[in-house]
């Protein structure tokens, strides 16, 4: 499929150039751009793709949640035994 229109092409190109020339140019022009959409259409990411994606950055996301959780739960560990050893020691004197 074509950006261009070929038959617009000729008719552009017709008056400067012969008949046989202005096919020739058109569909040159036609070709490469045909060629440069098929490399585009390769570069293009499928609703596959994107899907294992989505699935690789859920998982991703699973493992950071439960990182996050372990040492949250570290960290009010660690909270909680300052607190008591403060409070023990002003209650001491």
């Amino acid at each position: 499929m074509a950006y261009a229109n070929t038959l617009k092409v000729f008719e552009v190109l017709r008056p400067a150039f012969d008949e046989k020339q202005a096919t020739k140019i058109s569909e040159a022009i036609e070709s490469a751009l045909e060629t440069n959409n098929s490399a585009l259409l390769d570069k293009v990411a499928t609703k596959a793709d994107l899907q294992s994606e989505v699935s690789n950055l859920r998982i991703e996301m699973r493992e950071m949640k439960a990182e996050l959780i372990k040492w949250m739960f570290i960290f009010w560990v660690g909270q909680f035994a300052s607190i008591t050893a403060v409070l023990f020691l002003f209650f001491k004197k």
